[in-house]
């Protein structure tokens, strides 16, 4: 609860039941044969989902209840285009919103026993179901390991006519996108307040790449995205908000950051840290880092 308004036992309560109905699903087999990708695998899996649910009506749900990661294929995540060969492991990972369809998606991939990807099938042989968060201990330094492609879309102050996105890492682009998803499906009632406090007190320490920072992927259909792939150190400077924080960054993790989280954009791995030399001790310093 946010402050501006008194909590309240019903307020907590509803926040209470929506949170319970996060939950991820990872679907793991091998593949019989090699099974070729031509562009980014997060919307052959959002195919896959939307195929094993047989929900027509989830197609133009904007936001979706439910947001994929890339395939992985021997422990690394497809991006854009690969061959994966026979027994090769195959992971799909999606977090569902709504516990509904986290449970009519395991029955549907038990009942087939098979990933179905375009023409190739992956026989299931383990399905893994959690309930949402992962439960993480709440320090004040926390690296992001940024899976797939993250663009967030600038605000449009005059009209225009494309969206402009911003693909740092930067802390307001992680949190305001992770509280307008979990605000929308009820798991968070941050808001103002909150974002005051992590745009005043987080900060981004570091981030680096293990190649280009900013990559190209080819999207389904036609089309490409272009979004930040790599990690990012932050550090909150104060810990009173530290457990909306890790709420806010529970959501990121299970639902993606940015444009194109349904897809298996921004997909995005979440690690507390030890903080270099102790705790929080306040603001830093001017010229600081």
């Amino acid at each position: 609860m946010d402050r501006g308004a008194a909590p309240t036992a019903s307020m907590g309560r509803r926040t209470q039941a929506a949170w319970a109905n996060m939950s991820v699903v990872v679907v793991r087999g091998r593949a019989r044969g090699p099974v070729a990708f031509s562009g980014f695998s997060g919307t052959v899996a959002q195919s896959a989902v939307l195929e094993l649910l047989g929900a027509g009506e989830l197609h133009g749900a904007r936001p979706k209840p439910f947001a994929v990661w890339p395939l992985v294929a021997g422990g690394r995540p497809l991006l854009d285009g690969a061959v994966v060969e026979a027994g090769v492991p195959v992971e799909l990972r999606v977090g569902f919103a709504v516990r509904e369809l986290a449970r009519r998606f395991v029955e549907a991939v038990s009942g087939r026993g098979a990933l179905r990807l375009f023409a190739a099938e992956v026989p299931v042989e383990e399905v893994e179901f959690w309930e949402a968060p992962r439960r993480l201990e709440e320090r004040p330094c926390f690296k992001a390991e940024f899976v797939s492609p993250a663009r967030f879309e600038t605000h449009p102050y005059y009209a225009r006519d494309r969206p402009v996105y911003d693909f740092t890492p930067r802390p307001l682009n992680l949190l305001l996108s992770a509280v307008a998803y979990g605000r929308r499906f009820g798991f968070l009632r941050l808001g103002t307040p909150f974002l005051r406090w992590a745009y005043t007190y987080v900060g981004l320490t570091d981030f680096g790449c293990r190649g280009p920072c900013v990559r190209t992927v080819r999207l389904l259909g036609g089309g490409v995205a272009r979004g930040f792939v790599g990690w990012a150190l932050y550090r909150a400077f104060s810990q009173r908000r530290l457990p909306d924080l890790w709420r806010a960054l529970a959501v990121a993790e299970a639902f993606n950051v940015g444009t194109g989280r349904g897809m298996g954009l921004g997909a995005v791995r979440i690690t507390p840290l030890d903080c270099p030399g102790g705790g929080p001790r306040g603001p830093p310093a001017e010229g600081e880092q």
